[in-house]
């Protein structure tokens, strides 16, 4: 007897589904994910893939460590992620060990057949010793893709643009749970959805909202 829903999922993702089948998202403090790729981790989800966050510090310099924690499993249960809590120290995030020891980790015990983590184009120290970390803890995942922060630097440049339009009012919704970060200017409606709308400007589709990444590495 064939299996039908293998064909299904075949026809459903294409030629790229089993580099999708199981995606872990990094987020050096417990915000980052929801601004850089939320929305594509949503429609992944929906899709069939299995999710995973992997948030290396609560951000206790930003705020209430204890707050934030519950932010983050708030968020997560939006999408359903697997959640992991690294407690590494806000601000101080080293691009060695104990950062490395942790994301590996986190694959092994996942096996995550794509990685997102923030770019290292990036102005906070964390993020771009996050970013070198998770190179070396994930040389061994097929895809690792670099997401966009607010703090990330003029040298990021978008090279894959996933369409988000239909799942904009779940992001906005995750990044509005980290209440204790509302000061933030980027943490508002307006800049969330904005830049979602300028990438689709610069790929001239202007009725379409998108999340940009940048390729590390992509093995097929």
């Amino acid at each position: 007897m064939k299996d039908k829903s293998a064909k299904y999922k075949i026809e459903r993702f294409g030629l790229l589904d089993k580099y999708f089948d199981r995606v872990m998202a990094i987020g050096p403090h417990s915000d980052d994910i929801e601004l850089g790729c939320f929305g594509t981790m949503v429609r992944l989800k929906s899709k069939g893939s299995k999710v995973a966050f992997c948030v290396l510090s609560a951000g206790e310099v930003g705020g209430n460590p204890e707050q934030r924690k519950k932010e983050t499993i708030e968020s997560a249960k939006k999408v359903g992620a697997k959640l992991y809590f690294g407690n590494l120290p806000d601000t101080k995030i080293s691009e060695g060990h104990p950062s490395i020891g942790f994301i590996e980790l986190c694959i092994e015990d996942f096996k995550p057949t794509t990685i997102f983590i923030n770019s290292p184009n990036d102005s906070h120290q964390d993020h771009r010793n996050a970013a070198n970390a998770a190179i070396s803890a994930a040389r061994f995942v097929p895809i690792v893709l670099f997401y966009q922060t607010p703090s990330s630097t003029r040298r990021f440049n978008s090279e894959l643009y996933i369409d988000i339009t239909e799942h904009i009012k779940e992001k906005i919704e995750a990044v509005k749970i980290h209440k204790s970060q509302g000061k933030n200017v980027y943490m508002a409606y307006k800049a969330v959805r904005g830049l979602a709308e300028f990438l689709g400007f610069q790929i001239y589709r202007g009725r379409r909202l998108y999340e940009g990444f940048e390729i590390y590495q992509m093995i097929i």
